[in-house]
C-alpha cells in the first residue's frame, strides 16, 4: 500500500487513540469500535517508531481544546448509559461520497460528527481520466458526451503507442505536455462547462464530489511547519450543534456551496515545469485545482487527477494551531 496511504491511517488512529483517552481521562463513557477498519489502521500506526508515533499523537492532541470548546457533545454525556462511540470509517463510506475518517456520535443524544483526516495532504480527491472513466457520470450523474469521448479517443491512442513500445512516460519528453497533459486538460475543461451549462446545480455538486455529502471537520497536520490546521465545513448546519443542553462556546458559521463556476483555465505555468493544471473560481469564495499527473514507470491507459480545494467561503471557521 502506498505511503501516504499507510500515514494517512496512522494518523486516524492516533487521533482515535486521543480522543478516546482525553475523554476517559475525565472520567465520561467511551468506546472506540474495534472493527476491521480500526485494526488495519493500528497496524500502520504500529508498524512506525517512536518518533512518528509522538507526532501523530501531539498532532492529534493538539486539537483537543479547539475541538471540545466548538462541539460540546464529545463531553456533554447525559446519564451512565450515554456512551460517546468514536470509529474509523471503511473506505467503502468515502467511496460512496462521505469523507469522513473518524466519526464521533452518541446514539442516545442522536448526534454525530465527523473529521478528515489530512497527513501532509490537502488534496480533497484523487481520481482518474482515461477513455472508460465517465467522470461526468461518476461526478454529478451525467454522461460525457460522445464529442468528449472522440477528443480522447487519439491523445490515449498515442500514449498506447509508448506504451506497447515499452517506453516510459519520461521518455516523451515534451510531447508529454505538448500531446497529452494540455489537450487531455483542454478537453476535461469543454466537457465540464458544457456539463455545467445544460445541468442544473453543478457547482454544488461538484463541491459536494470533492468534500463529500455530510459536515466535517477537516484536521490537516503539517510536518514541515510544525502545523495543524482546523477547518469545520459546515454545509447545512449539522457541527457546532448544543447537545444534552449543553452549548458551544464559539460559533462555526453555516457555509453554503457555490451556485456557478466564474473561470475555468489553465493556471499560470511556472518557469522550467509542465502545464498540467486547470484552475477553477466559482462565487462565494469557492475555489478548485484540477492537476493531472503520470508516473515515469510504467505507462499506463490513465492519468492520476488531483483534485484540491484552493479556496473556500471566508467565514469558514480556520484554526492554525503551532506545535
Amino acid at each position: 500500500m502506498a505511503t501516504q496511504v499507510k500515514t494517512g491511517k496512522a494518523f486516524e488512529y492516533a487521533i482515535a487513540k486521543v480522543y478516546f483517552d482525553a475523554i476517559r481521562s475525565r472520567r465520561l463513557k467511551a468506546e472506540i469500535v474495534k472493527d476491521e477498519a480500526y485494526k488495519i489502521a493500528k497496524g500502520y500506526y504500529d508498524g512506525f517508531d517512536d518518533i512518528a508515533k509522538g507526532r501523530y499523537l501531539a498532532s492529534a492532541e493538539a486539537t483537543l481544546d479547539t475541538m471540545f470548546k466548538i462541539e460540546p457533545g464529545l463531553t456533554a454525556q447525559k446519564d451512565e448509559k450515554d456512551i460517546l462511540q468514536i470509529r474509523l470509517a471503511k473506505d467503502s463510506e468515502g467511496q460512496a461520497g462521505d469523507v469522513r475518517d473518524v466519526i464521533f456520535s452518541r446514539a442516545k443524544s442522536k448526534w454525530e460528527i465527523g473529521f478528515s483526516a489530512k497527513n501532509n495532504n490537502d488534496s480533497q480527491k484523487h481520481s482518474r481520466l482515461s477513455v472508460t472513466n465517465d467522470f461526468g457520470e461518476k461526478w454529478f450523474g451525467v454522461k460525457c458526451s460522445e464529442n468528449y469521448w472522440e477528443e480522447i479517443k487519439p491523445i490515449f491512442e498515442f500514449v498506447k503507442q509508448y506504451k506497447d513500445a515499452g517506453k516510459t512516460w519520461e521518455m516523451m519528453g515534451k510531447a508529454k505536455e505538448e500531446k497529452v497533459y494540455i489537450p487531455l486538460l483542454e478537453a476535461f475543461r469543454k466537457e465540464l462547462l458544457r456539463i455545467n451549462e445544460s445541468n442544473k446545480d453543478i457547482p454544488s455538486k461538484l463541491i459536494s464530489y470533492i468534500i463529500g455529502v455530510s459536515p466535517f471537520y477537516q484536521i490537516i497536520k503539517e510536518d514541515s511547519k510544525n502545523l495543524v490546521v482546523v477547518k469545520a465545513f459546515n454545509i447545512g448546519g449539522g457541527l457546532n450543534k448544543t447537545v444534552n443542553k449543553a452549548k458551544s462556546r464559539y460559533k462555526v458559521a453555516n457555509i453554503n456551496p457555490p451556485t456557478r463556476i466564474v473561470e475555468l483555465a489553465f493556471s499560470p505555468k511556472p518557469e522550467n515545469q509542465m502545464q498540467d493544471t486547470l484552475n477553477m473560481i466559482l462565487d462565494g469564495g469557492w475555489e478548485i485545482s484540477f492537476r493531472i499527473h503520470s508516473a515515469d514507470n510504467p505507462i499506463v491507459l490513465s492519468l492520476k487527477f488531483d483534485v484540491k480545494l484552493l479556496g473556500n467561503p471566508p467565514i469558514l471557521f480556520s484554526q492554525y494551531l503551532f506545535q
